[in-house]
C-alpha cells in the first residue's frame, strides 16, 4: 500500500506531522509512506526509516498557482498509485491538489477548505497538541481507534542529523571548551511578533553563568537580528548565523544541552532531540497547541494578559502597540527556567 502524508507547510508543522508518519509505517510496515514538505525542509526528513520517499512540493516557487498545481499531480500520478492520502494542511490549494491526486481514501480535517472533497473527514481538536490532533486522522482508516494507544505507537517527533557532524562538534566542543553547558539560543521567527527583542537576548546571555556557552543560531535572513544581539551584549558567543544549513542546524541542536527559542521551528527541532527547551511564547498562547511535546521543557510567558493571543502565528506589528506579551517577559525570568533544566 502506498501512502501520502500531505504537509507542505512551516518547518515546525512538519515536523510536528511526523508521528502521524511513523504511527503509520508501525500500523502498515508492509506499505511506503510518501511525506509531502516543502522544498526547504526536506534535508530534515530524508533518512529517518519510516519515510520511504520525501515529496516536495515547491508550492511558493516553481510550482505556485494553478499551472503549479497541475504539475505537482501529474509528477505525483506519474510516480505512483497512492491507496491512502492524509492531509494535516486546511488550504483550497491543499485540498484541490489532494483530490487531484485521486488517491483511493483521503482524509483531512472537516475545517479544512472544501473538505467534502476527501472522502473522510475528522474534526480538528483545538484542545489537543497538534501532533495529537494529526494523529486523529488516523480515526477513520483504523478499527477500534484510541488516540492514546496510537500516542504510544507513535512517539514524539523525529527529524534527521548528520552523525559525522555531530561527532565533529562534539570534538571541538570538548576540545575548546571542556565540562561546559551548551545553550543554544534561536532568537528569529517568521513572524516579527513571535521574536523577543534583541537586547533582552544580549542581556540574557550576559547573565548566563560562566559554565555556560551560548551558541547563537539563526537562518541568513536573521543574521541582522543576531547583528542587533551584538551591539549591546558583553559576553563572548558562538555565532552560527546564517551559517548552516537546516541539517546542520538539526545536528547542532542535537549536541546543545538546552535551547532557548521563539515559537518557532528550532524549539520543535529541539524537541526530537530530547533537548530540553525553555520557549519564549508572546502573541501565541500553549492553548493553540503548538508548545515544546516533551515532558521536560518550559514555557515562559506573561499570563492573563487580555490581549493573547493576538492569533495563530502572531503578526508583523503588535496590534495594540505596545507589545507587552514580550517587552514584559523579563531576561531574568527566562534565566531562572534555564536554571531549573540545566
Amino acid at each position: 500500500m502506498n501512502i501520502l502524508v500531505f504537509n507542505p507547510s512551516f518547518i515546525g508543522d512538519s515536523i510536528l506531522t511526523t508521528p502521524l508518519c511513523k504511527a503509520l509505517k508501525k500500523l502498515y510496515p508492509d506499505s511506503r509512506i510518501f511525506f509531502c514538505v516543502r522544498p526547504e525542509s526536506r534535508q530534515l526528513f530524508v533518512n529517518l526509516n519510516f519515510i520511504d520517499n520525501v515529496i516536495t512540493f515547491d508550492k511558493r516557487g516553481l510550482e505556485r498557482g494553478l499551472k503549479g498545481v497541475k504539475s505537482f499531480v501529474k509528477k505525483i500520478n506519474g510516480e505512483t498509485k497512492i491507496d491512502l492520502l492524509i492531509s494535516a494542511h486546511k488550504s483550497l490549494r491543499s485540498t484541490l491538489t489532494c483530490y487531484l491526486i485521486k488517491a483511493k481514501q483521503s482524509v483531512g480535517f472537516k475545517e479544512a477548505a472544501l473538505s467534502f472533497l476527501y472522502t473522510s473527514t475528522v474534526h480538528r481538536d483545538m484542545s489537543l497538541h497538534e501532533v495529537e490532533r494529526n494523529l486523529m486522522l488516523l480515526q477513520p482508516v483504523v478499527n477500534n481507534f484510541s488516540l492514546k494507544e496510537i500516542k504510544t505507537i507513535a512517539g514524539k517527533p523525529e527529524i534527521s542529523y548528520s552523525i559525522k557532524i555531530f561527532n565533529n562538534i562534539k570534538k571541538f566542543l570538548e576540545i575548546t571548551f571542556s565540562n561546559k553547558k551548551y545553550i543554544g539560543i534561536a532568537p528569529g521567527s517568521v513572524w516579527p511578533t513571535k521574536m523577543w527583542p534583541a537586547e533582552y537576548y544580549a542581556d540574557l546571555i550576559d547573565l548566563l553563568p560562566d559554565n555556560c556557552i551560548p551558541i547563537v543560531f539563526g537562518s541568513k535572513s536573521e543574521v541582522s537580528v543576531v547583528e542587533e544581539i551584538k551591539k549591546s551584549v558583553k559576553k563572548h558567543f558562538i555565532d552560527l548565523s546564517g551559517k548552516t544549513n537546516l541539517l546542520e542546524l538539526s545536528t547542532w541542536i542535537k549536541t546543545l544541552d538546552l535551547l532557548v527559542s521563539n515559537d518557532s521551528a528550532p524549539l520543535h527541532m529541539a524537541v526530537s532531540h530530547d533537548v530540553p527547551v525553555v520557549a519564549i511564547f508572546g502573541p501565541t498562547v500553549k492553548s493553540l497547541g503548538f508548545y515544546p511535546y516533551d515532558e521536560k521543557s518550559l514555557v515562559v510567558e506573561v499570563e492573563n494578559l487580555y490581549c493573547r493571543p493576538c492569533g495563530l502565528h502572531g503578526g508583523k506589528k503588535c496590534p495594540e502597540k505596545h507589545f507587552r506579551c514580550m517587552r514584559d517577559t523579563k531576561p531574568q525570568t527566562v534565566l531562572e527556567s534555564i536554571l531549573r533544566l540545566i
